[in-house]
């Protein structure tokens, strides 16, 4: 199948059918970086970031300029709750996009996570003075 047939499938929602189709293809084209991008969609889709992560990897290493997979492997890698190799990895994309808003954003959550800070409420616990939630009475 082609890459616009693989498209067409994903636009109808067919993920499981795009997911089939790609990897068919890649039978044929095993170094094709937009096939590879659009199985780790696929993959990404059904949440099977391990499997989805080996994709993007794979394509960005295949076509070191694409972005979109560049993007979408530090997300899988975020969800796989690798957090510094997420935050590598938006870094380095970043360098080569500067002001790229999904990157900006991926490294600005993680930094404080690689860094080991806590975040939302948890920054709250031990501060130096007290917090009232309500009166007891």
């Amino acid at each position: 199948m082609s890459q616009e047939g693989v498209e067409a499938m994903m636009r109808q929602g067919d993920w499981e059918g795009a997911m089939l189709a790609c990897k068919a293809g890649l039978q044929v084209q095993p170094t094709n970086a937009k096939l590879l991008g659009y199985l780790g969609l696929c993959q990404f889709r059904n949440a099977d970031y391990a499997a989805a992560e080996v994709s993007f990897r794979r394509a960005t290493l295949l076509d070191p300029n694409f972005l979109d997979a560049g993007i979408k492997h530090a997300q899988c890698l975020d969800r796989l709750k690798r957090y510094e190799e997420a935050y590598q990895v938006a870094q380095d994309w970043l360098r080569k996009k500067p002001g790229e808003k999904t990157l900006m954003g991926l490294v600005t959550f993680l930094g404080p996570q690689v860094r080991g800070e806590r975040q939302g409420w948890e920054r709250t616990v031990g501060l130096s003075h007290n917090v009232i939630l309500s009166r007891e009475e």
